[in-house]
């Protein structure tokens, strides 16, 4: 009978062995293995020696095994020991069996006065801190190892789990894995902190942002987090708007100017004319920080977003140029004083302005205030409707008595009359008579009386000749009371005698100007 030799492995070499070369051990003593027939038994090829040993299947396996579960095992923060087999200035080595082999920091087991009680031979116990196919790292104590953990987040930014324990000056003491680490009030969330004290016991991820003096000093932050969250969440809700979208949103800031609304992390800007079709003097009478409104996109630039209420609501103005017409007369409250004119609200969303040629009857007016206040409440009427600019235009006048419908019953040609200057200008004076009748003094007939009036007299009364009056083009011309008019008719007569003189050869004797 043929001789079979039969494989015998020694477990020093498997030991010596990587997990590579026992697979293929095994492969290949499996392959020999089925070559064999059933039929031939197994003869050594010579005798054994008492101190070697034929492994079986059962065995190898058993081994196998045993030595893989020194090799892949291992899990950070388990609690393992080993017999140290060198130390340096730095390390200590340790052998677990097998091919496995750990190291750990010699700093890390000293005593309080700096020794090390340890040498080579002795059971060294510690924790795992790393371990990968090519070192496994040991501690002292599970705090080095969950400092070596928050270290490996801070290098790949992997965020932590830690809970709000107290709060110190200028922010929180963070508990993470029983290690403290200290967040910024600014970096506990992603808005102004309002209220500190809410966060306080509560748990959240934050991100390491700082990791110095070998974990003494940690510094993390939630904003960090909740920035990138909204970051990714911005982008996708940029990608689904439009204008004209109606959207849902909670209001998160208002200012002077308006209101910022968040549209699913992103802001979009509610301005304070967009607010209401009636005028709006602060964003805080109509909104407040947390309340939830709907509003339509009107504007949508880049991650730019005007947002609009108004739009939700009927145009007031579209509906009073339907059921307003020329001639009508209103109620209205002044809401503005312009130089031009008065700006009224006729009804909630619906504005139209006087001008200020429309404010009075025959009277100068340099400012709207003069006449109107902000807040009064006026009756006027309706001169002119723009349906297509969306205008009205209005005016107190109309609904003033004219006085110069019946001026001859209180004054006539060559009155001499009491007046107040009402306006100085280079070529004369306005004189007010009455209400809504106003003349005008020359000042050619000021300097002929030896009069000067300036701008200091205004509103001093004055009195005054009435010279003419053109009631058509609506003018009174005055003169002064002592204007010396027998002077002018004598200089006129004097000229109307030198023309005669020149004519007749014969003069009466009884002429006044016969020794002339």
């Amino acid at each position: 009978m043929e001789k079979i030799e039969e494989k015998v492995v020694n477990p020093e070499e498997v030991k010596e062995t990587s997990d590579q070369q026992i697979e293929e051990k095994v492969q290949e003593t499996s392959a020999e293995k089925e070559e064999i027939s059933p039929e031939i038994e197994t003869i050594a090829e010579e005798p054994l020696l008492e101190s070697e040993e034929v492994v079986d299947e059962n065995n190898f396996e058993h081994m196998l095994e045993e030595s893989l579960a020194n090799i892949k095992n291992l899990e950070v923060g388990d609690k393992i020991s080993g017999e140290i087999i060198k130390i340096t200035d730095s390390y200590i080595f340790v052998t677990l069996g097998g091919k496995r082999d750990c190291y750990a920091n010699k700093e890390d087991y000293l005593d309080k006065k700096g020794k090390l009680s340890y040498e080579i031979g002795q059971k060294l116990t510690g924790y795992v801190v790393k371990c990968s196919d090519t070192e496994t790292l040991i501690a002292k104590s599970l705090y080095s190892v969950n400092l070596n953990v928050l270290h490996s987040a801070y290098e790949e930014k992997i965020p932590v789990q830690g809970k709000v324990q107290s709060m110190t000056k200028g922010g929180y003491i963070i508990d993470i894995s029983g290690i403290k680490a200290f967040c910024p009030i600014s970096q506990i969330d992603g808005r102004v902190v309002i209220d500190p004290k809410k966060y306080m016991n509560s748990e959240f991820d934050f991100r390491i942002i700082e990791f110095k003096k070998n974990g003494k000093n940690i510094v993390v932050s939630r904003r960090k987090i909740l920035d990138e969250e909204k970051e990714v969440q911005k982008k996708e809700t940029l990608s689904q708007l439009n204008i004209g979208d109606i959207i849902t949103g909670k209001v998160t800031r208002l200012t002077n100017f308006g209101a910022f609304v968040d549209i699913g992390g992103v802001d979009g800007l509610l301005h304070i004319s967009q607010f209401s079709w009636s005028r709006v003097e602060s964003p805080s009478e109509i909104l407040n920080i947390g309340d939830e409104i709907k509003a339509k996109i009107i504007k949508l630039q880049g991650e730019k977003i005007s947002l609009s209420m108004k739009a939700l609501q009927e145009n007031p103005v579209e509906t009073a140029m339907k059921e307003f017409n020329e001639g009508d007369i209103v109620s209205c409250r002044v809401v503005r004083n312009l130089p031009f004119g008065s700006f009224v609200e006729i009804r909630a969303g619906v504005e139209g302005l006087i001008p200020i040629s429309e404010l009075a009857r025959g009277r100068r007016i340099n400012n709207p205030s003069e006449v109107v206040k902000e807040g009064d409440l006026l009756e006027a009427q309706i001169l002119k409707i723009d349906p297509e600019k969306q205008k009205i235009s209005l005016s107190l006048k109309a609904l003033q008595p004219d006085p110069w419908d019946n001026i001859d019953e209180f004054i006539n040609e060559d009155d001499i009359v009491t007046g107040t200057i009402e306006n100085v200008a280079s070529f004369g004076a306005f004189i007010k008579l009455s209400e809504g009748v106003t003349g005008l003094l020359p000042n050619v007939k000021m300097k002929i009386a030896g009069i000067k009036l300036d701008k200091n007299k205004i509103g001093e009364e004055f009195k005054v000749r009435v010279v003419k009056i053109d009631k058509d083009a609506r003018r009174i011309s005055l003169e002064p009371t002592n204007m010396p008019e027998s002077a002018v008719e004598a200089k006129d007569d004097w000229h109307k005698y030198k023309k005669q003189k020149s004519k007749k050869t014969i003069i009466d004797e009884d002429s006044p100007f016969a020794n002339l």
